[in-house]
């Protein structure tokens, strides 16, 4: 019973509810300091109407963002090549009045704009076969240009890719539709080339025979009896230069000058009944 009585008396001390009354206000403090500061940190009870940025161009954000006070930030760009360029096509929150959702002043509005030029990113075309590389290219909406090197371990396979000149490494991001030069390896330089026999052809047929030589060109050196260019085209070759007999090879690039006669007669057969 003492004992009771001892902690009864301490309770009616001054110094006991001294500290139960510090203890109450440090609570209060605390609990009443950090629901004011949720209040101002969350803007408790404010609400702000978001406004409609689709289709406005950014360079007017600022203004039309003025009234709200919000903040925003652009994160990106959309290819949409009928629309001005930093046109607003996205917005994140969308506007109020779509929506009927209001924010608070921290909130950050994300806004994605228009652009007219699409960029494609290069693909890594090297030691890749010629055929691949052009269909890679022409899926991406890529054009290609072709040329060529020696490289005998790289046979018609891509051992350069370049674009402007640079070279193109693999992640570059380019315009849609720009030319890529692929250089493409070969096993070496054009091999001579046999003459062809071109006695007895028209031009047409002469042209013909020679448009797969490598860098040739046919030359008329003479048209006997021709005074119009249907007499020329109805003419047959007499004569070459260079001659044509088995096994005469030239290099590339080298020239053949044919002779022609608009009353061809085929002597040639007449020599061979002759030698008979």
């Amino acid at each position: 019973m003492s004992r009771f009585k001892n902690i009864k008396e301490f309770i009616k001390t001054k110094h006991f509810i001294k500290q139960v009354g510090l203890v109450i206000l440090t609570y209060l403090l605390i609990v009443g300091g950090t629901l004011l500061y949720l209040d101002i940190r969350t803007h408790h009870g404010e609400k702000i109407a978001v406004p409609n940025l689709i289709g406005k161009h950014s360079d007017n954000i600022e203004e039309l963002l003025d009234d709200s006070g919000l903040e925003y930030i652009i994160i990106d760009s959309i290819y949409r090549p009928e629309l001005p360029a930093g046109t607003i096509v996205k917005q994140i929150p969308e506007a109020t009045s779509r929506t009927k959702v209001f924010v608070k002043s921290s909130r950050i509005l994300e806004i994605s704009l228009s652009k007219k030029v699409r960029y494609v990113v290069i693909p890594d075309l090297m030691h890749k076969s010629k055929r691949y590389a052009e269909s890679i290219l022409k899926n991406r909406g890529l054009k290609f240009r072709l040329k060529y090197t020696i490289s005998p371990n790289d046979i018609d396979a891509v051992v350069s890719q370049r674009y402007n000149g640079r070279k193109a490494v693999e992640g570059l991001k380019v315009p849609y539709g720009s030319v890529i030069d692929l250089i493409v390896g070969k096993a070496s330089k054009d091999e001579p080339f046999e003459v062809p026999d071109l006695y007895g052809l028209t031009l047409a047929q002469a042209d013909s025979a020679t448009i797969d030589l490598p860098s040739v060109s046919l030359i008329i050196g003479e048209c006997l009896g021709c005074k119009s260019k249907r007499d020329s085209l109805s003419a047959r070759v007499t004569g070459q230069t260079p001659e044509y007999f088995e096994g005469n090879t030239r290099p590339p690039g080298s020239d053949i000058v044919i002779f022609l006669d608009k009353n061809f007669k085929d002597n040639r057969e007449a020599k061979t009944e002759d030698e008979e």
